[in-house]
């Protein structure tokens, strides 16, 4: 297997097993807590111990007042979609609630979007 790797399929029904790391971008905020939940179960049981999951996505703060970018997009979301962007402490509770551990949210600016965020959880060795 190369160090990158896609793997088709469909991912509300099944995650690969045989992958290090599963990357969810921009995916939770179209759907709503339960199946965000459930998507990460189902990360958590297909990885290997080690493994890790990364949610890169727009995150809107703790206290659900930005920023700017996050809270419209959020907005927009809520009116498209099943879901909405989520905060880093809702992330870190699902994560912990699927097992996952050594949990950890990062900002960071990017090109396309005032600022991003990403938050990881590992699965213990």
């Amino acid at each position: 297997m190369s160090p990158c790797e896609t793997a088709g399929g469909n991912f509300s029904e099944q995650l690969p097993g045989d992958h290090e790391v599963h990357l969810l971008s921009m995916i939770p905020h179209d759907w709503d807590e339960a199946k965000n939940r459930a998507l990460l179960r189902r990360s958590f049981e297909a990885l290997p111990s080690g493994g890790a999951v990364i949610i890169s996505e727009l995150l809107v703060n703790d206290e659900k007042t930005g920023p700017a970018p996050a809270a419209l997009m959020s907005l927009n979301m809520l009116i498209e979609t099943e879901g909405r962007n989520y905060t880093p402490a809702e992330y870190s509770a699902w994560l912990e609630e699927a097992g996952f551990r050594h949990i950890e949210t990062v900002w960071f600016d990017a090109p396309a979007a005032a600022s991003c965020s990403r938050a990881t959880g590992r699965r213990e060795a």
